[in-house]
């Protein structure tokens, strides 16, 4: 029993520090995106007032900036298919007051590869499934008819072994402004606590600075075409950047394209493409990612359905 609690111990510490050589950061899937229609667009959604059901996760800032009072989602993605491949499942939704006020909450859980424990000897005695688990909940308001203040908080947690997890508090604070058809959002992003390791080095959360832009325009009745571009300057030196533009005929149905630039940081670089089918309220949402053959990113798929009016 000695020896698998020690066995345990010492895979969580590693697996802990697997995803966080690069500038020591921990809990690298609290920067993953988790909603399809964003995701669709190389994760430029700072700006994004289409679809709010994932503010939680993103900036609650932009629920007062929507057209939509209500809206709520549920997704499955095959996350990293071609390397880690976890599988994650998500909820949330966000509720807009008047144009002033905004809610927000999210759920997402990860299920990851399971592994072998072995004794002393070599011999298996089983196997453990390691697995992250993020809450969050936003409140926004709009305090002017151009600027909007939003902020998120939430616990972030992953079990690596038996008996050993690691969590902390993550919060998200920004400001947004709209004007004619331009947005812009500034803040922070993924800030919190650090975490201590089970050989007792403490890493930090994959925090930044973050910046977006968007540009939303409809014509000719049926015809919408937004653009979205977002930049993030990581504490620990990493610079990411992320483009994307939808086009949706009718409100019915949409088509999405984007790039992200991710360097080093915890979510390397892809493209993306994706769709959506919108009626009477009912929403559904796909998004795969394109990168190359050695990039974990490869064959990343997100599917989501929801519910907004």
């Amino acid at each position: 029993m000695i020896m698998k609690k020690t066995l345990s111990y010492i895979a969580g510490a590693m697996m802990l520090l697997m995803p966080s050589l690069a500038g020591a950061q921990a809990l690298p899937f609290t920067i993953a995106d988790q909603s399809p229609v964003t995701l669709a667009k190389g994760t430029a959604g700072l700006t994004e007032t289409g679809s709010i059901a994932h503010a939680a996760f993103n900036n609650a800032a932009a629920i007062p900036f929507s057209d939509t009072k209500f809206d709520v989602a549920a997704g499955y993605n095959m996350w990293q298919p071609a390397a880690v491949n976890s599988t994650v499942i998500n909820a949330a939704g966000a509720f807009n007051v008047n144009g002033k006020l905004g809610f927000a909450a999210g759920f997402s859980y990860g299920m990851n590869p399971e592994y072998n424990i072995t004794d002393a000897s070599g011999a298996v005695k089983g196997t453990f499934k390691p697995s992250d688990m993020q809450v969050n909940a936003g409140l926004a308001y709009r305090f002017i008819p151009a600027l909007s203040l939003g902020a998120n908080v939430g616990y972030a947690t992953s079990t690596l072994a038996e008996g050993h997890s690691y969590g902390t508090v993550t919060a998200d604070v920004f400001l947004m402004s709209q004007f004619s058809d331009f947005k812009v959002a500034a803040g922070v992003s993924n800030i919190g606590g650090t975490i201590k390791s089970a050989t007792g080095a403490e890493f930090c959360l994959p925090g930044s600075i973050a910046l977006g832009l968007g540009y939303d325009k409809a014509f000719a009745e049926k015809h919408a075409v937004e653009v979205n571009v977002d930049a993030d300057y990581f504490f620990s030196g990493w610079i990411a950047a992320a483009f994307g533009a939808s086009y949706t005929f009718n409100d019915l149905v949409s088509f999405r394209a984007g790039y992200r630039y991710g360097a080093d940081s915890p979510i390397p670089s892809f493209a993306s493409v994706g769709a959506g089918v919108k009626f009477a309220g009912l929403k559904l949402d796909l998004a795969y990612l394109l990168a190359g053959a050695d990039s974990p990113m490869k064959n990343t798929l997100a599917i989501g359905l929801g519910y907004s009016f």
